[in-house]
């Protein structure tokens, strides 16, 4: 009887593995073919240039759209103020952390002038099938290698990316610390905190920052 009772949990154990398997297999699905879409963007050469910037964002814009959930991330970043602030807050301030982001990932894939990537499978299956993380191991041309670490949650059948690490560097917490700070100095003042994270994000007097 025991060894009926342990064949039957195995079986269980090996069947619960093997779903988790086949959700980090979608997830990873998704990070594998945004970071290609990204990458096609920089095959032209020209898109690296200073003076096409914005265009540089107008297609990353394009290939991220369906994979990030930026109202989902803006609104852990603002954290406890998140319930402060009003719907108009909360949409302006989603507008311009996607512009955060945006410029964030931008700057990141110009300088690191990416020659190659892998998916690294984790070593354990996730608790939560709905969240998974997949790890892209990135090759610079100057042979440096980094980890890349995406957060993926589903939700309603999809999977949208709501957080980000490189090298252990934790996106979403350092820009939530960032809001936090912003609006101690702010004395909590929602509105003045979006206005002052807008400024640094646009530069002087609205040019690119």
């Amino acid at each position: 009887m025991q060894i009926l009772i342990r064949s039957v949990f195995a079986f269980w154990l090996m069947l619960a593995a093997g779903f988790a398997q086949a959700d980090w297999d979608e997830a990873a699905v998704v990070v594998e073919d945004a970071t290609r879409n990204v990458l096609a963007v920089l095959d032209d050469e020209s898109m690296k240039e200073e003076a096409r910037f914005n265009d540089l964002l107008v297609e990353i814009d394009r290939v991220l759209m369906p994979v990030v959930d930026f109202g989902y991330i803006s609104k852990r970043v603002m954290g406890k103020y998140y319930r402060r602030a009003s719907a108009q807050q909360r949409e302006q301030f989603s507008d311009v952390f996607k512009t955060t982001l945006l410029k964030t990932y931008a700057r990141a894939l110009v300088g690191f002038q990416i020659e190659s990537y892998r998916l690294a499978k984790p070593a354990k299956a996730s608790p939560k099938p709905d969240k998974q993380a997949v790890s892209v191991v990135v090759k610079s041309a100057n042979g440096t290698e980094f980890t890349l670490v995406y957060f993926m949650l589903k939700r309603e059948g999809k999977w949208a990316l709501v957080n980000a690490s490189l090298d252990g560097i934790n996106l979403r917490l350092t820009f939530k610390n960032q809001f936090a700070s912003m609006a101690q100095e702010q004395r909590g003042k929602v509105a003045a905190v979006i206005t002052s994270w807008q400024e640094q994000v646009e530069g002087p007097a609205g040019q690119e920052g």
